[in-house]
């Protein structure tokens, strides 16, 4: 039984993956036709455009760049300590693996020319993966209680 937990996680996790992929470097209705759509290494300073402007930008796109961008890696934020257990110190390291994931996107997007280079998407996406261990951390907890 547990083989078989541990192998729908597994599918899950790639699933997830290939979905990501898809959505960041392929879905035509996020703008991922290709072309040089430009690089931001400021901190905070696309988020903050899009709020200033959300009056212009339109409240629907506002919410897909900034909420999406956090809600695409709570996922795997909790994939990770789900798949390799979670320790007193792992948390740090499961945020920095998904920072280092982000960037690893960031770059790709620019070296394939699709999206933009975005250093609040790689806050953002920490984020998410931030939130993900914590619904990850809380459910597991109280999993514990009711043992």
């Amino acid at each position: 039984m547990k083989k078989t937990k541990v192998a729908a996680k597994i599918v899950l996790f790639i699933i997830y993956i290939l979905a990501l992929a898809y959505l960041l470097f392929a879905a035509e209705s996020f703008g991922r036709t290709g072309g040089y759509a430009g690089v931001n290494l400021i901190p905070f300073s696309e988020i903050h455009r899009y709020l200033t402007n959300i009056h212009t930008i339109g409240l629907m796109r506002v919410a897909i760049n900034v909420l999406g961008n956090v809600v695409l890696f709570v996922p795997f934020g909790y994939a990770l300590p789900s798949l390799f257990g979670a320790g007193r110190r792992r948390p740090v390291l499961y945020v920095f693996l998904c920072m280092l994931f982000s960037i690893m996107i960031e770059l790709m997007q620019f070296v394939t020319n699709t999206g933009c280079c975005d250093v609040d998407d790689v806050l953002l996406n920490t984020l998410g993966g931030l939130c993900g261990y914590l619904v990850y951390a809380f459910l597991h907890k109280k999993g514990k209680r009711k043992r």
